[in-house]
């Protein structure tokens, strides 16, 4: 999960791990876009805006890369985005989008299709 609002992040992935949900927290962009790069995950919760380094950011880095794809990618974020680029960007790999605020109920049930 790749989010700067640290408290998000800690709550979100104390619930999945309470259901057996292995969970790493990354609160920086950066570090996220080199996570990404280095490790493999079943899923990857991806905040857009965040300071320095946004969601949009690492979308477009690993697009530039060839790594979007390949990658189960959800977006999830409180910012508004038009159904236009939503769609864009599912094109492009993108594998979905949970606005926030949204249940870890939800979540859990999104991350299971990807198990």
């Amino acid at each position: 999960m790749i989010d700067d609002n640290k408290e998000i992040t800690e709550m979100v992935c104390f619930f999945l791990e309470s259901q057996n949900i292995s969970c790493k927290e990354v609160n920086d962009g950066k570090e996220g876009l080199e996570r990404i790069r280095n490790e493999k995950f079943d899923v990857i919760l991806l905040d857009l805006t965040m300071p320095d380094y946004s969601g949009y950011d690492i979308f477009n880095d690993l697009k530039q890369e060839n790594l979007l794809k390949q990658n189960n990618i959800i977006l999830f974020t409180a910012s508004y985005i038009v159904d236009d680029d939503i769609k864009k960007m599912i094109e492009e790999g993108i594998k979905g989008i949970i606005k926030k605020p949204v249940s870890v109920d939800d979540i859990v049930r999104i991350i299971e299709e990807f198990k």
